[in-house]
């Protein structure tokens, strides 16, 4: 008798536990993979000053994402992320007469990379941004707050 009692007390158990699995709902963090495309923009605004007498070739610089990037409703790359990019090219003063249009102080940078939400680094390709100076009037200055834009290297699968 006992043990007839034992085996249906186990099986109710056991029933009630798969029910409950059954009709749980899903944790509320549940998070979906998503493929972030190659070619995706990205906008984005320099976060810091550049100009042609102070920077190198090879200085690295900062952006910020100005908008989200979204895959399917969700966000992969978050406004406000900070992007990485390179100086490029550095011309630092005008080498030749006034009225010069190819020797004026210019400072070449890009966007190379920035964070996904999930921490994975996302590569970026973006057309070198070129800041220009008066021609022979001084150096090229860039501000905070200028606005460029890059795009996703290569497909990523995001966890969003």
């Amino acid at each position: 008798m006992f043990q007839k009692s034992f085996f249906n007390s186990l099986l109710m158990a056991a029933f009630l536990f798969a029910a409950n699995l059954l009709n749980a709902a899903p944790p509320a963090s549940v998070s979906q993979m998503v493929t972030l495309r190659a070619g995706t923009a990205i906008a984005l605004t320099l976060n810091e000053e550049v100009d042609s007498e102070t920077w190198s070739v090879g200085n690295s610089l900062d952006f910020m994402v100005r908008s989200n990037v979204t895959v399917n409703g969700k966000v992969v790359i978050a406004a406000g992320s900070i992007a990485t990019g390179w100086v490029k090219k550095v011309t630092s003063s005008c080498s030749g007469q006034c009225g010069c249009s190819k020797n004026c102080a210019n400072i070449t940078i890009t966007v190379e990379s920035v964070q996904a939400v999930d921490g994975q680094v996302v590569n970026l390709r973006s057309i070198p941004h070129v800041i220009k100076a008066p021609c022979c009037r001084g150096a090229a200055n860039g501000n905070i707050g200028t606005n460029l834009s890059a795009r996703v290297l290569n497909d990523i699968i995001i966890n969003g």
